[in-house]
């Protein structure tokens, strides 16, 4: 195989790793069965400049069992003092989620999203076209290295 042939593998093995990548990102975006997916209410949203000149958003929010927990520590809170001893509470955390659809007027009042190792990434439009240009992109750098590859293939007669 000569130095093009290597250069065109190479270039499909981007290209499958482009579709890969893709569909991971349309997976994640989309809430794919099989992936730890929760929905998220009591969203609060903090805007942040960034040096460059932009804005970020930093959102959190909290699921259910972290509403619960945080409603029981308040009503064991209420008991304690009751009883005159004062606990050091610590309020239940709330869980950062990333690309948040904002409309920089008002919060969502509920987020669906999905865990990526210890990052929670929300279902929005902007995730999953990034993971369809991923696809896009991917199977056509894989077509053309085909192409290519057929290209540069001996007759069958010089084999």
């Amino acid at each position: 195989m000569n130095v093009n042939g290597i250069r065109t593998v190479g270039l499909l093995g981007a290209g499958v790793l482009m579709l890969l990548a893709g569909g991971g990102v349309t997976a994640v975006g989309a809430g794919a069965p099989g992936l730890d997916t929760r929905t998220f209410t009591r969203i609060s949203c903090n805007e942040k400049h960034t040096a460059k000149g932009g804005t970020v958003w930093h959102c959190f929010g909290m699921t259910a069992a972290q509403i619960e927990a945080a409603e029981e520590q308040q009503r064991q809170a209420r008991e304690d003092a009751l009883r005159g001893s004062y606990p050091n509470l610590e309020p239940v955390p709330r869980t950062r989620l990333t690309f948040v659809d904002h409309d920089g007027r008002q919060d969502p009042a509920e987020v669906t999203a999905t865990r990526v190792g210890s990052r929670w990434i929300a279902h929005a439009p902007g995730v999953v076209g990034t993971g369809a240009a991923l696809l896009a992109v991917g199977a056509g750098v894989a077509a053309a290295s085909v192409v290519r590859l057929r290209a540069t293939r001996p007759p069958a007669e010089q084999r």
